[in-house]
């Protein structure tokens, strides 16, 4: 069975208390029965003293002398020869003692004599005190410690019932801390037992300046930083899982795509080995493999490319001041014959000189995937447009075009690796699916953001924002 805080410490007091009570009682009681007797024995000694330079030894009748000063004294008087016989006695009939008592030989020897113990029938505790007289007498009175016994045992009757009564007080104020001390106690148990089952929201207050106030504060404390080391490692978890399922998706996106160029390239080869296709025919077949090695080359590249600046430091990122419309200029020169070819008519909206904080390669490369996208998934005859103004401290930079549009539900998804709004469309395009990734990670790699906003029907645009120049 176990035995609660409170019960211990309720017990330990009260035994405490009982423990310095009883000793209390027994030091009281043995100081107070030494100091009866002694003023008892100084009292006997002081009228024996007396009576002894009153000259009892030159008297005679000494069974009246000692009867007169048992009256006078109020003890019992007893007078001895020098050879320690009884010559009266107070109490009427002379008493015979057989041998001298111990007080009286002291008495002869010039000393005075001090004893205690039980004398007559009733055996009833005596204490005497002898001293020498004239003539080589002996006085010596007798009083009995019934008295002080009586004194004593009234006492320890009194010292009982306020032990009894301080008892009872110690009881009532051990509950009373008991409580008050389990009650703090109490709450930080129920604390821990809430911290230990995985609940970290604890907060005990406490303000007292003492141990338990300074045991509390310290538990809101453990807990907070458990629930903090916690959520960082749930996040941790959570972010690593995230990483394993990109992984796995990157994974299964890249065999796909490798899969199908790799195929492509081993049929045709395979036909042109066993040599059943004629001049016309295997020359088709070497453009086909031509085809698709290129584009398996372009996927192997942006892979790469992806994946460097995945990794790269960001201490390794270039920050330099870029003109804005000297850059989207060059990619319009780059793009300008494959524009034309489509119909797309490709214009720079820039006001004045705008510069921002960046990679001028990096931008002329997310420029021109942008540009190059909309040309092949625009609208003939249709026009691409690129513009740049400051906003406040920042540097806005769009591509906009004026073809079909993005349905919404692809917008969220836009920028994610492998992800095409239309696969077999992309695929005759050349696409792979990855130029949007790329773009958003040239773009964050200068501290930058892209979003995209587009409707079925009226075209896309692609808005980034740069810091500027400081």
């Amino acid at each position: 069975m176990s035995i609660s805080f409170r019960t211990k410490l309720l017990a330990s007091h009260v035994g405490l208390v009982a423990a310095i009570v009883t000793l209390l009682v027994l030091l009281l009681d043995r100081s107070l029965g030494a100091d009866l007797e002694r003023r008892l024995d100084q009292r006997l000694e002081q009228q024996a003293s007396g009576a002894a330079q009153w000259g009892v030894g030159e008297r005679r009748h000494p069974e009246k002398i000692a009867a007169r000063l048992a009256a006078v004294v109020g003890a019992e008087v007893t007078l001895f020869d020098r050879e320690g016989k009884v010559l009266g006695d107070s109490r009427g009939a002379q008493k015979r003692e057989a041998e001298v008592a111990p007080e009286v030989r002291a008495a002869l020897e010039g000393n005075i004599g001090h004893a205690t113990r039980p004398a007559g029938e009733s055996m009833q505790e005596m204490h005497y005190v002898a001293v020498g007289a004239s003539d080589g007498w002996v006085v010596r009175l007798a009083a009995p410690l019934s008295d002080i016994n009586e004194t004593l045992a009234t006492t320890r009757h009194q010292l009982l019932a306020a032990a009894i009564v301080a008892a009872v007080a110690a009881l009532g104020l051990g509950v009373l801390a008991s409580r008050v001390a389990a009650g703090p106690l109490r709450a930080m148990t129920a604390a821990a037992e809430r911290i230990a089952g995985g609940d970290f929201d604890v907060e005990v207050k406490s303000s007292a300046p003492d141990e338990f106030g300074v045991l509390a504060r310290s538990l809101s404390s453990l807990a907070a930083q458990l629930k903090a080391h916690i959520g960082e490692l749930t996040a941790e978890r959570t972010q690593v899982a995230q990483l394993l399922t990109v992984g796995r998706e990157f994974m299964a996106d890249a065999s796909h795509e490798l899969r199908t160029p790799v195929m492509a390239i081993q049929g045709y080869s395979e036909t042109l080995i066993e040599g059943g296709a004629d001049s016309s025919t295997a020359r088709q077949f070497l453009e086909t493999i031509h085809r698709h090695a290129c584009r398996l080359g372009r996927l192997v590249e942006d892979m790469l490319r992806l994946s460097s600046l995945e990794v790269r430091p960001s201490a390794d990122a270039i920050f330099e001041r870029v003109d804005v419309g000297g850059v989207a200029s060059a990619v319009v020169d780059t793009l300008q014959a494959r524009a034309e070819a489509q119909g797309v008519a490709l214009r720079v909206d820039v006001e004045g000189r705008v510069e921002m904080s960046g990679d001028p390669s990096a931008l002329e490369q997310v420029l021109e995937n942008l540009v190059d996208n909309a040309i092949k998934y625009g609208r003939t005859g249709g026009t691409v447009a690129i513009r740049g103004h400051e906003d406040r401290d920042e540097v806005l930079v769009e591509v906009e075009d004026d073809g079909p549009g993005i349905d919404t539900h692809h917008l969220p998804r836009l920028f994610d690796r492998f992800y095409r709004v239309d696969p077999e469309r992309s695929r005759e395009k050349g696409g792979a699916g990855l130029g949007l990734a790329i773009a958003k990670q040239f773009v964050e790699s200068m501290r930058g953001r892209i979003r995209v906003e587009s409707e079925l029907g009226k075209g896309a645009k692609f808005i980034m924002r740069f810091p500027r120049v400081p």
